[in-house]
């Protein structure tokens, strides 16, 4: 009996958000790997079906979430392949996303970019993944059930380069507003990069820091955010060149 494996790297829960929609669209038992917190070895069987999402960043999947994908295999494993971003830029991130999946022996059958809320600038894409995202995301699932059930590949060519654009290190500052701050030690624990010191969640060694937000996005007092000069000089310019629409694209 087939089982329905959820793989997802999200520090902003909007990737999660979109793998689950996939998902809901199978019957079968479902199995979820959260790599924020999942970052051991495992081997699926043939029989399983993997939908795997990842976030965007700079044009790459996140390096902290290729590191803990690369330690899960298959064997011929069916995968769906998802790259989730905020209406800026795919670059190489689906193509990257493919190939790790296919060089870890899972058999790719489709793939997709989708949109949502941008997790820096929050005047992209607000409100996505919407209504009308759903509906395409919807349809996509139910094109991977039937490529599913024919037995077919992933056929289409993604877009993107070899070799991928090299990872780019965000010169923002992520800060802590200790007055705010309930010393919970959430976002310590689930920061990928350890760059949060255990003893000191005030502070942030953004030498390492990916900027990925899940400190951000966890914290119950809403304490951490995106600061300082480079951040807020940036922030209108972005926010215009990234304004128009764009779309969930689907490979078959």
């Amino acid at each position: 009996m087939s089982d329905i494996i959820k793989i997802y790297f999200s520090p902003s829960q909007t990737t999660r958000k979109v793998v689950g929609q996939v998902a809901s669209n199978f019957s079968e038992n479902v199995e979820t790997y959260d790599l924020l917190t999942f970052s051991s070895e495992k081997e699926f069987s043939p029989s399983d079906i993997v939908i795997v999402g990842m976030p965007i960043f700079a044009g790459r999947i996140p390096k902290s979430g290729r590191e803990r994908l690369s330690k899960l295999k298959g064997k011929s494993t069916k995968a769906i392949a998802i790259a989730n971003y905020g209406n800026a830029h795919v670059t190489d991130a689906l193509l990257e996303l493919v190939d790790l999946l296919t060089e870890n022996n899972f058999d790719v059958i489709a793939a997709a970019t989708t949109v949502s809320h941008h997790s820096i600038f929050d005047g992209v894409a607000q409100g996505r993944p919407d209504s009308k995202d759903m509906e395409k995301i919807n349809e996509f699932a139910e094109k991977c059930i039937e490529k599913i059930e024919n037995g077919e590949s992933l056929e289409s060519e993604i877009p993107g380069n070899r070799p991928y654009t090299d990872y780019k290190q965000l010169p923002f500052v992520i800060s802590c507003d200790e007055s705010s701050c309930s010393f919970c030690y959430d976002c310590v624990s689930i920061c990928p990069e350890k760059a949060i010191p255990e003893d000191d969640p005030i502070a942030t060694d953004l030498d390492i820091c990916s900027r990925c937000t899940a400190c951000i996005n966890i914290c119950p007092e809403d304490a951490r955010a995106f600061t300082g000069e480079a951040f807020e000089a940036k922030k209108p310019e972005f926010e215009k060149a990234n304004s128009e629409r764009k779309e969930v694209e689907i490979f078959l």
